[in-house]
């Protein structure tokens, strides 16, 4: 076998064994991991914030040392703050952010992008779906384009790579952390009450995603990949619990990410919103057409969790429903219980009562209705019958709601 062959099978190996490293598979179809053009993008979002100010829930005024790697990776990279790609790269992201207000769309793009430094979208001949957010604003996509180009950019001149190389051990046992509390049963669970599959679901942590300090401060976002299989649900999570300062990323034994309640509920609630978001999307101008539901009496409660307007309303509350029926059908009436204490008494959700009544007509007949999105017609119409004395009703029956 010839050398140079023999060169190219150990650099195919060594990649893969590298991205390995950051993977863990706890099914078939469910694994977590962490994604290196995520993590690339998090660093150099930091140091562009140094000339912007702030994005999302990074800001220059902020230490960050309750999250180590956002912390220590920022020791390690702002070096290269003053240097021309990153420059190019605070542009961009003042731009994108002056427009769409969040990053979300941008963790989106980088998901269904190849691993840097290759380069071109995850499969081939796959054009990822827009986000909505980018189709209001169309001059985002090339940015995002020409951001992925300088991000890869900065992969490879500040050696990316080699930090997250170095600091394996902190990123391994992060995922491990986050993976001992993702039941990845529930999502066989949840195509059976949706009557909806998917190929694949890919969870990843961020430890370089900075989160302002606080007991209770996190961030989950979920995307999807485009694949040849159909839509993958992914998601990303930033770490969620607040961690004293140790001298180096080594120093460490507990991660950020050891979080139990927080874990396996966002790693359902985001993945729910992907069986959900694209059925309500369709009946939008319908669900518009009923917002005197959404009494000032329902919105103010509400919006004490951001969730704002009579259609996220409904989608928050339809999530949440199927989170409780899809406990049952597992046979977990505890766990459902405690999914009602949350969603009705800490988030307000007081239709639940109201929606979990008139579910259960498309649970017991799923030869009529063997898919959700073959009863929500028939769940619309319902909430169509309801007027806003009902609703109120329900705020005041369950504003102060405990089990």
């Amino acid at each position: 076998m010839g050398k140079f062959l023999i060169a190219l099978i150990l650099l195919v190996c060594l990649t893969t064994i590298g991205k390995a490293q950051y993977t863990q598979r706890l099914s078939p179809k469910v694994q977590v991991g962490v994604n290196t053009n995520i993590e690339t993008y998090f660093f150099a979002e930091k140091l562009a914030v140094e000339h912007i100010g702030n994005y999302v829930f990074d800001n220059n005024t902020t230490d960050y040392s309750h999250q180590p790697v956002v912390y220590f990776g920022f020791q390690h990279f702002k070096k290269y703050k003053n240097e021309p790609v990153i420059l190019r790269i605070a542009e961009l992201l003042r731009q994108i952010r002056d427009l769409l207000h969040d990053n979300g769309p941008i963790l989106d793009h980088l998901l269904n992008q190849k691993d840097f430094p290759e380069e071109g979208p995850l499969y081939k001949d796959i054009e990822a779906k827009t986000d909505p957010q980018v189709e209001e604003h169309p001059e985002v996509k090339p940015m995002l384009k020409e951001l992925t180009d300088s991000l890869r950019s900065f992969y490879s001149y500040a050696d990316v790579a080699g930090f997250m190389k170095a600091n394996r051990i902190f990123y391994k046992k992060a995922t491990q952390e986050a993976a001992k509390d993702i039941k990845p049963d529930g999502y066989q669970y949840m195509e059976r009450w949706y009557g909806q599959v998917f190929p694949n679901y890919m969870l990843y942590i961020s430890p370089g995603m900075p989160i302002t300090p606080g007991e209770g401060n996190y961030r989950g976002f979920g995307p999807n990949i485009l694949s040849p299989k159909g839509k993958i649900p992914a998601m990303v999570i930033s770490s969620s619990r607040m961690l004293p300062l140790e001298q180096n990323l080594a120093a460490y034994g507990h991660y950020g990410f050891d979080n139990p309640a927080i874990t396996s509920f966002i790693t359902g609630h985001e993945i729910g919103h992907t069986f959900v978001n694209p059925l309500l999307n369709i009946y939008k101008d319908r669900l518009q057409a009923n917002s005197a539901l959404y009494t000032p009496e329902l919105a103010a409660l509400v919006e004490e969790n951001n969730i704002r307007g009579w259609y996220v309303c409904l989608i928050e509350h339809l999530v949440r429903l199927g989170e409780i029926r899809v406990a049952l059908a597992m046979k977990n009436p505890n766990e459902a219980d405690r999914l009602r204490r949350l969603h009705i008494g800490e988030y307000k959700c007081v239709l639940i009562p109201l929606l979990e009544a008139k579910i259960t007509e498309y649970e017991q007949n799923r030869t009529l209705y063997p898919t959700f999105e073959n009863y929500l017609p028939t769940l619309l119409t319902y909430l169509s019958s309801l007027t806003p004395e009902d609703i109120n009703n329900q705020v005041l029956k369950y504003k102060n709601y405990t089990m």
